[in-house]
């Protein structure tokens, strides 16, 4: 969960956070699942959808400036 927090408060610029946090979150989930008396479901749950909100942020922002890159080259090459 706590890298799930940080990708979301701002380092979600880099990619290490948020994968960490599904990685870690699937870990999480599938021991809780084998072993139902271990606690944490929750916050596994959290860093994972956060880690996934994070990603998907950041796959939507990458194309975005993508798309803007490609715009200002079609600029450019047009002379406005």
């Amino acid at each position: 969960m706590i890298l799930g927090i940080l990708s979301i408060l701002g380092a979600a610029f880099f990619l290490l956070p948020p994968l960490l946090a599904v990685i870690f979150g699937h870990l999480s989930l599938g021991q809780c699942k084998r072993d139902p008396m271990i606690g944490g479901r929750g916050m596994g749950l959290a860093g994972l959808v956060l880690g996934y909100i994070t990603l998907a942020g950041g796959v939507i922002w990458f194309l975005f400036l993508g798309g803007l890159a490609v715009l200002g080259i079609c600029a450019g090459a047009a002379g406005y």
